[in-house]
């Protein structure tokens, strides 16, 4: 199959981190995870990675923070948004990365692999 497609998962949650950590890595992909958008992007200082899955609302650092700061640091990583709420639109603006998919809290597993699949083009 070749080298495993690398993805950090950022949640404050620990029970969606750990989750799908558990999930992704039996799926074969290499997998990082982070508590919130400050810890993601001391991660992304240190690795380059294929796919963040990002939570929108978390204490600290949120999502679309990190993903600004991300866009002005040049990353280019392919993303994924999780939300437990309707994502404002207005959010989704020039200054953060290109935005693949959107998934509303809860999701079911099978789709979101599909997603993650389709992003990292692990057929």
């Amino acid at each position: 199959m070749g080298e495993a497609k690398k993805i950090l998962v950022v949640d404050d949650e620990k029970g969606i981190r750990f989750l799908l950590l558990d999930f992704l890595s039996n799926e074969g992909f290499d997998v990082s995870v982070a508590k919130d958008g400050q810890e993601s992007l001391d991660i992304l200082e240190k690795a380059s990675f294929d796919l963040v899955i990002t939570d929108i609302n978390m204490p600290g650092m949120d999502g679309i923070s990190m993903l600004k700061t991300m866009k002005k640091a040049g990353r280019k990583e392919k993303v994924i948004l999780m939300s437990a709420s309707p994502l404002d639109e207005s959010l989704l603006e020039n200054e953060i990365p290109s935005v693949l998919r959107q998934l509303c809290k809860p999701f079911r597993l099978d789709d979101f692999l599909g997603m993650v699949i389709a992003a990292t083009g692990n057929a």
